[in-house]
């Protein structure tokens, strides 16, 4: 995935799909933040888009994500590289 991908709220797995319906991720570029997206088993449309974490920065190469879980502050850094278009898994099916 390109930055410019991200940056437009393309769809994506982290590294690859793992099953039917596995979760996709955007960002949301007016809060700045991340939204999972819950797909159905059946027919991979989306049954539950939802906050996931905040963006506070974006780089050249990657970004970082935080998010507070059980009152203690979480942070993952990720690479534009390592994300796959949620696009590019459909197809590669049919």
């Amino acid at each position: 995935m390109t930055k410019e991908q991200f940056l437009s709220g393309t769809p994506f797995y982290i590294v690859r799909k793992k099953y039917a319906g596995d979760s996709t991720f955007y960002y949301h570029g007016d809060p700045g933040c991340m939204m999972k997206q819950s797909r159905s088993s059946l027919d991979e449309r989306v049954i539950l888009d939802d906050y996931h974490c905040n963006v506070p920065k974006i780089g050249r190469l990657g970004f970082e994500g935080l998010t507070f879980i059980l009152g203690k502050k979480t942070s993952v850094k990720l690479k534009f590289k390592d994300l796959i278009p949620y696009e590019s898994e459909t197809s590669v099916g049919e």
